[in-house]
Protein backbone atom coordinates (compact mmCIF):
# COMPACT_ATOMS: atom_id res chain seq x y z
CA UNK A 1 0.00 0.00 0.00
CA UNK A 2 2.90 2.36 -0.62
CA UNK A 3 1.73 5.88 -1.59
CA UNK A 4 2.05 6.82 -5.24
CA UNK A 5 3.25 10.17 -6.53
CA UNK A 6 0.58 10.08 -9.22
CA UNK A 7 -1.39 12.92 -7.63
CA UNK A 8 -1.36 16.67 -7.10
CA UNK A 9 -1.54 16.61 -3.31
CA UNK A 10 1.68 18.60 -2.87
CA UNK A 11 0.33 21.33 -5.12
CA UNK A 12 -3.06 21.34 -3.37
CA UNK A 13 -1.41 21.63 0.04
CA UNK A 14 0.61 24.67 -1.04
CA UNK A 15 -2.48 26.29 -2.54
CA UNK A 16 -4.41 25.50 0.66
CA UNK A 17 -1.70 27.01 2.87
CA UNK A 18 -1.68 30.21 0.81
CA UNK A 19 -5.49 30.23 0.91
CA UNK A 20 -5.39 30.16 4.71
CA UNK A 21 -2.93 33.06 4.61
CA UNK A 22 -5.23 35.03 2.28
CA UNK A 23 -8.30 34.33 4.41
CA UNK A 24 -6.56 35.28 7.65
CA UNK A 25 -5.24 38.50 6.14
CA UNK A 26 -8.82 39.68 5.80
CA UNK A 27 -9.84 38.51 9.29
CA UNK A 28 -6.77 39.94 11.03
CA UNK A 29 -7.39 43.24 9.24
CA UNK A 30 -10.92 43.36 10.65
CA UNK A 31 -12.58 42.42 7.33
CA UNK A 32 -14.81 39.57 6.23
CA UNK A 33 -12.89 36.70 4.65
CA UNK A 34 -13.81 35.63 1.11
CA UNK A 35 -15.44 32.25 0.57
CA UNK A 36 -18.78 30.60 0.00
CA UNK A 37 -20.54 32.41 2.83
CA UNK A 38 -21.23 31.63 6.47
CA UNK A 39 -18.60 29.40 8.03
CA UNK A 40 -17.31 28.39 4.60
CA UNK A 41 -14.64 31.04 4.23
CA UNK A 42 -11.56 30.28 2.16
CA UNK A 43 -9.49 29.31 5.18
CA UNK A 44 -12.07 26.82 6.47
CA UNK A 45 -12.26 25.11 3.07
CA UNK A 46 -8.47 24.91 2.95
CA UNK A 47 -8.27 23.31 6.41
CA UNK A 48 -10.82 20.70 5.36
CA UNK A 49 -8.71 19.93 2.29
CA UNK A 50 -5.61 19.55 4.50
CA UNK A 51 -7.37 17.05 6.76
CA UNK A 52 -8.74 15.10 3.79
CA UNK A 53 -5.30 14.61 2.27
CA UNK A 54 -3.78 13.80 5.65
CA UNK A 55 -6.36 11.11 6.32
CA UNK A 56 -5.61 9.42 3.02
CA UNK A 57 -1.81 9.62 3.15
CA UNK A 58 -1.37 9.01 6.89
CA UNK A 59 -3.40 5.82 6.64
CA UNK A 60 -1.16 4.59 3.84
CA UNK A 61 1.84 5.49 5.99
CA UNK A 62 0.52 3.51 8.94
CA UNK A 63 -0.19 0.46 6.78
CA UNK A 64 3.36 0.37 5.42
CA UNK A 65 5.10 1.12 8.75
CA UNK A 66 6.84 -1.88 10.36
CA UNK A 67 5.61 -0.88 13.83
CA UNK A 68 3.54 1.67 15.70
CA UNK A 69 6.76 3.20 17.08
CA UNK A 70 8.07 3.71 13.55
CA UNK A 71 4.78 5.27 12.45
CA UNK A 72 4.66 7.57 15.47
CA UNK A 73 8.27 8.68 14.96
CA UNK A 74 7.46 9.81 11.43
CA UNK A 75 4.40 11.71 12.61
CA UNK A 76 6.33 13.41 15.41
CA UNK A 77 9.12 14.29 12.97
CA UNK A 78 6.59 15.87 10.63
CA UNK A 79 4.91 18.12 13.18
CA UNK A 80 7.15 18.98 16.09
CA UNK A 81 10.57 20.17 14.78
CA UNK A 82 8.97 22.94 12.73
CA UNK A 83 6.55 23.79 15.56
CA UNK A 84 9.39 24.03 18.08
CA UNK A 85 11.32 26.30 15.70
CA UNK A 86 8.29 28.53 15.17
CA UNK A 87 7.65 28.65 18.93
CA UNK A 88 11.24 29.71 19.60
CA UNK A 89 11.00 32.56 17.11
CA UNK A 90 7.65 33.75 18.46
CA UNK A 91 8.60 33.71 22.14
CA UNK A 92 12.31 34.58 22.08
CA UNK A 93 12.63 36.81 18.99
CA UNK A 94 9.31 38.40 18.05
CA UNK A 95 7.90 38.83 21.58
CA UNK A 96 10.91 40.68 23.05
CA UNK A 97 10.90 43.02 20.05
CA UNK A 98 7.16 43.71 20.20
CA UNK A 99 6.39 43.63 23.92
CA UNK A 100 6.77 46.57 26.30
CA UNK A 101 8.73 44.18 28.54
CA UNK A 102 11.38 44.08 25.84
CA UNK A 103 14.56 42.12 26.43
CA UNK A 104 13.64 41.20 29.99
CA UNK A 105 11.35 38.65 28.37
CA UNK A 106 14.41 36.63 27.41
CA UNK A 107 15.19 35.86 31.04
CA UNK A 108 11.64 35.59 32.37
CA UNK A 109 10.58 32.09 33.44
CA UNK A 110 7.12 32.85 32.08
CA UNK A 111 8.61 32.95 28.59
CA UNK A 112 9.90 29.43 29.06
CA UNK A 113 6.43 28.22 30.03
CA UNK A 114 4.97 30.06 27.03
CA UNK A 115 7.47 28.39 24.73
CA UNK A 116 6.77 24.94 26.17
CA UNK A 117 3.00 25.47 25.94
CA UNK A 118 3.12 26.54 22.30
CA UNK A 119 5.62 23.81 21.35
CA UNK A 120 3.23 21.27 22.90
CA UNK A 121 0.41 22.50 20.61
CA UNK A 122 -1.08 24.78 23.25
CA UNK A 123 -2.47 28.26 22.70
CA UNK A 124 -0.14 30.94 21.39
CA UNK A 125 -1.60 33.53 23.73
CA UNK A 126 0.91 36.34 24.28
CA UNK A 127 -1.28 39.22 25.51
CA UNK A 128 1.60 41.60 26.14
CA UNK A 129 2.45 41.25 22.44
CA UNK A 130 -1.03 41.42 20.92
CA UNK A 131 -2.48 44.20 23.08
CA UNK A 132 -3.90 46.82 20.73
CA UNK A 133 -3.94 44.46 17.73
CA UNK A 134 -7.07 44.31 15.58
CA UNK A 135 -7.28 40.63 16.57
CA UNK A 136 -5.77 40.46 20.09
CA UNK A 137 -6.90 36.93 21.04
CA UNK A 138 -3.84 35.04 19.79
CA UNK A 139 -0.43 35.63 18.26
CA UNK A 140 -0.79 32.44 16.21
CA UNK A 141 -4.38 31.29 15.93
CA UNK A 142 -3.61 28.66 13.29
CA UNK A 143 -2.14 26.23 15.81
CA UNK A 144 -5.54 24.93 16.95
CA UNK A 145 -5.62 22.43 14.07
CA UNK A 146 -2.37 20.72 15.06
CA UNK A 147 -3.71 19.07 18.21
CA UNK A 148 -6.73 17.82 16.26
CA UNK A 149 -4.52 16.44 13.50
CA UNK A 150 -2.16 14.71 15.93
CA UNK A 151 -5.16 13.24 17.73
CA UNK A 152 -6.38 11.88 14.40
CA UNK A 153 -2.95 10.32 13.81
CA UNK A 154 -3.25 8.43 17.10
CA UNK A 155 -6.91 7.54 16.60
CA UNK A 156 -6.48 6.08 13.12
CA UNK A 157 -3.55 3.99 14.34
CA UNK A 158 -5.64 2.73 17.26
CA UNK A 159 -8.65 1.67 15.20
CA UNK A 160 -6.56 0.13 12.42
CA UNK A 161 -4.68 -1.87 15.04
CA UNK A 162 -8.03 -3.49 15.84
CA UNK A 163 -9.22 -4.11 12.28
CA UNK A 164 -7.13 -3.11 9.29
CA UNK A 165 -9.70 -2.27 6.68
CA UNK A 166 -12.17 0.40 5.50
CA UNK A 167 -15.04 -0.38 7.88
CA UNK A 168 -13.83 1.39 11.04
CA UNK A 169 -12.52 4.56 9.32
CA UNK A 170 -15.82 4.88 7.44
CA UNK A 171 -17.80 4.34 10.63
CA UNK A 172 -15.63 6.91 12.43
CA UNK A 173 -16.19 9.47 9.65
CA UNK A 174 -19.98 9.04 9.89
CA UNK A 175 -20.02 9.08 13.69
CA UNK A 176 -17.91 12.24 13.84
CA UNK A 177 -20.05 13.96 11.19
CA UNK A 178 -23.28 13.06 13.00
CA UNK A 179 -21.87 14.23 16.35
CA UNK A 180 -20.72 17.48 14.76
CA UNK A 181 -24.11 18.07 13.19
CA UNK A 182 -25.91 17.36 16.46
CA UNK A 183 -23.72 19.79 18.41
CA UNK A 184 -24.07 22.38 15.68
CA UNK A 185 -27.86 22.26 15.95
CA UNK A 186 -28.43 21.69 19.66
CA UNK A 187 -25.19 22.56 21.44
CA UNK A 188 -24.74 25.85 23.26
CA UNK A 189 -21.76 27.90 24.26
CA UNK A 190 -18.20 28.31 23.04
CA UNK A 191 -17.17 24.71 23.64
CA UNK A 192 -20.07 23.35 21.61
CA UNK A 193 -19.07 25.60 18.71
CA UNK A 194 -15.45 24.49 18.98
CA UNK A 195 -16.32 20.81 19.16
CA UNK A 196 -18.57 21.18 16.13
CA UNK A 197 -15.57 22.40 14.16
CA UNK A 198 -13.14 19.87 15.60
CA UNK A 199 -15.41 16.90 14.90
CA UNK A 200 -16.23 18.06 11.38
CA UNK A 201 -12.60 18.37 10.24
CA UNK A 202 -11.83 15.03 11.90
CA UNK A 203 -14.64 13.47 9.86
CA UNK A 204 -12.88 14.63 6.68
CA UNK A 205 -9.69 12.98 7.94
CA UNK A 206 -11.39 9.63 8.51
CA UNK A 207 -13.23 9.73 5.20
CA UNK A 208 -9.81 10.19 3.59
CA UNK A 209 -8.60 7.20 5.64
CA UNK A 210 -11.50 5.14 4.28
CA UNK A 211 -10.48 5.89 0.69
CA UNK A 212 -6.94 4.73 1.42
CA UNK A 213 -8.44 1.21 1.45
CA UNK A 214 -10.34 1.77 -1.78
CA UNK A 215 -7.46 2.56 -4.09
CA UNK A 216 -8.80 0.18 -6.72
CA UNK A 217 -11.66 2.64 -7.11
CA UNK A 218 -9.33 5.61 -7.27
CA UNK A 219 -7.39 4.47 -10.34
CA UNK A 220 -10.54 4.91 -12.41
CA UNK A 221 -10.91 8.44 -13.84
CA UNK A 222 -14.70 8.10 -13.97
CA UNK A 223 -14.80 7.31 -10.25
CA UNK A 224 -12.59 10.30 -9.42
CA UNK A 225 -14.66 12.64 -11.57
CA UNK A 226 -17.83 11.33 -9.91
CA UNK A 227 -16.30 11.97 -6.47
CA UNK A 228 -15.35 15.54 -7.37
CA UNK A 229 -18.72 16.36 -8.96
CA UNK A 230 -20.69 14.63 -6.21
CA UNK A 231 -18.67 16.46 -3.57
CA UNK A 232 -19.31 19.80 -5.27
CA UNK A 233 -23.05 19.11 -5.38
CA UNK A 234 -23.05 18.07 -1.72
CA UNK A 235 -21.08 21.19 -0.80
CA UNK A 236 -23.58 23.42 -2.61
CA UNK A 237 -26.45 21.71 -0.82
CA UNK A 238 -24.73 22.01 2.55
CA UNK A 239 -24.68 25.81 2.28
CA UNK A 240 -28.38 25.93 3.13
CA UNK A 241 -28.37 22.98 5.53
CA UNK A 242 -28.46 23.00 9.31
CA UNK A 243 -25.68 20.41 9.06
CA UNK A 244 -23.42 22.92 7.41
CA UNK A 245 -19.97 21.96 8.71
CA UNK A 246 -20.12 18.14 8.77
CA UNK A 247 -21.66 17.85 5.30
CA UNK A 248 -19.22 20.42 4.00
CA UNK A 249 -16.23 18.57 5.44
CA UNK A 250 -17.26 15.31 3.79
CA UNK A 251 -17.96 17.15 0.54
CA UNK A 252 -14.57 18.88 0.52
CA UNK A 253 -12.91 15.51 1.14
CA UNK A 254 -14.61 14.05 -1.94
CA UNK A 255 -13.64 17.03 -4.09
CA UNK A 256 -10.05 17.14 -2.80
CA UNK A 257 -9.35 13.45 -3.27
CA UNK A 258 -11.18 13.31 -6.58
CA UNK A 259 -9.19 16.18 -8.07
CA UNK A 260 -5.98 15.30 -6.24
CA UNK A 261 -5.83 11.78 -7.65
CA UNK A 262 -7.15 12.62 -11.11
CA UNK A 263 -4.04 14.55 -12.14
CA UNK A 264 -0.27 14.14 -11.76
CA UNK A 265 1.90 16.94 -10.39
CA UNK A 266 5.10 17.58 -12.33
CA UNK A 267 5.92 20.88 -10.61
CA UNK A 268 6.60 19.91 -6.98
CA UNK A 269 6.15 16.13 -6.92
CA UNK A 270 7.94 15.44 -3.65
CA UNK A 271 10.83 17.83 -4.24
CA UNK A 272 9.89 20.04 -1.29
CA UNK A 273 6.98 20.84 1.01
CA UNK A 274 6.71 24.40 2.24
CA UNK A 275 3.00 24.13 3.00
CA UNK A 276 3.39 23.32 6.70
CA UNK A 277 5.88 26.13 7.24
CA UNK A 278 3.61 28.57 5.41
CA UNK A 279 0.74 27.48 7.63
CA UNK A 280 2.80 27.86 10.83
CA UNK A 281 4.34 31.25 10.13
CA UNK A 282 1.61 33.08 8.23
CA UNK A 283 -0.51 34.08 11.24
CA UNK A 284 2.22 35.62 13.45
CA UNK A 285 3.87 37.37 10.49
CA UNK A 286 0.49 38.78 9.48
CA UNK A 287 -0.16 39.98 13.02
CA UNK A 288 3.11 41.93 12.93
CA UNK A 289 2.74 43.29 9.40
CA UNK A 290 -0.90 44.31 9.75
CA UNK A 291 -0.55 45.95 13.15
CA UNK A 292 3.00 47.31 13.17
CA UNK A 293 4.18 47.97 9.61
CA UNK A 294 1.77 50.75 8.62
CA UNK A 295 1.42 49.21 5.15
CA UNK A 296 -1.87 49.04 3.32
CA UNK A 297 -3.85 45.85 2.84
CA UNK A 298 -2.34 44.60 -0.42
CA UNK A 299 1.26 45.76 0.14
CA UNK A 300 1.05 44.15 3.58
CA UNK A 301 -0.22 40.92 2.07
CA UNK A 302 2.62 40.89 -0.48
CA UNK A 303 5.24 41.48 2.21
CA UNK A 304 3.64 38.76 4.33
CA UNK A 305 3.81 36.23 1.49
CA UNK A 306 7.48 37.01 0.84
CA UNK A 307 8.46 36.73 4.52
CA UNK A 308 6.40 33.62 5.15
CA UNK A 309 7.71 31.75 2.11
CA UNK A 310 11.27 32.60 3.18
CA UNK A 311 10.66 31.35 6.74
CA UNK A 312 8.91 28.24 5.42
CA UNK A 313 11.85 27.47 3.12
CA UNK A 314 14.30 27.80 6.02
CA UNK A 315 12.08 25.62 8.20
CA UNK A 316 11.90 22.96 5.48
CA UNK A 317 15.64 22.86 4.76
CA UNK A 318 16.92 23.19 8.33
CA UNK A 319 14.28 21.41 10.42
CA UNK A 320 11.57 19.50 8.60
CA UNK A 321 13.48 17.66 5.89
CA UNK A 322 16.38 16.57 8.15
CA UNK A 323 13.92 15.31 10.80
CA UNK A 324 11.88 13.42 8.21
CA UNK A 325 14.96 11.86 6.65
CA UNK A 326 16.14 10.68 10.07
CA UNK A 327 12.71 9.22 10.87
CA UNK A 328 12.51 7.42 7.52
CA UNK A 329 16.02 6.00 7.89
CA UNK A 330 15.08 4.58 11.27
CA UNK A 331 11.87 3.18 9.81
CA UNK A 332 13.84 1.47 7.05
CA UNK A 333 16.23 -0.06 9.59
CA UNK A 334 13.27 -1.28 11.65
CA UNK A 335 11.69 -2.78 8.53
CA UNK A 336 14.94 -4.53 7.67
CA UNK A 337 15.09 -6.03 11.16
CA UNK A 338 11.50 -7.27 10.82
CA UNK A 339 12.21 -8.83 7.42
CA UNK A 340 15.42 -10.45 8.69
CA UNK A 341 13.59 -11.78 11.73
Amino acid sequence: MAPSRRNVFDLIRHIAALSVLLSHHYVLSGLEAPGLGGRYDLGALAVMAFFSISGYLITLSFCQSPSFASYLLKRVARLFPALVGCSLLMVYVAAPLLSERGMERLFDVRSLFEFLRIAAMGQASLPDVTTGFIFPDSFNGSLWTLKIEFGCYLAVAAILSLVRGPLLPFGAALLLAISSGYLGRFGEGVWAAKMTTYLSVASAFFLGAFFAFRRTWLVRPLCLISMAVGGAVLLAGALTSAWLLPLGSLAVCLVTLGIGLLFTDRLINGRFDLSYGIYLYAFPVQQIVINRSGLGFYPGMLLTVLLVVMLAALSWHWLERPALRLAHRRAERARAVVVAG
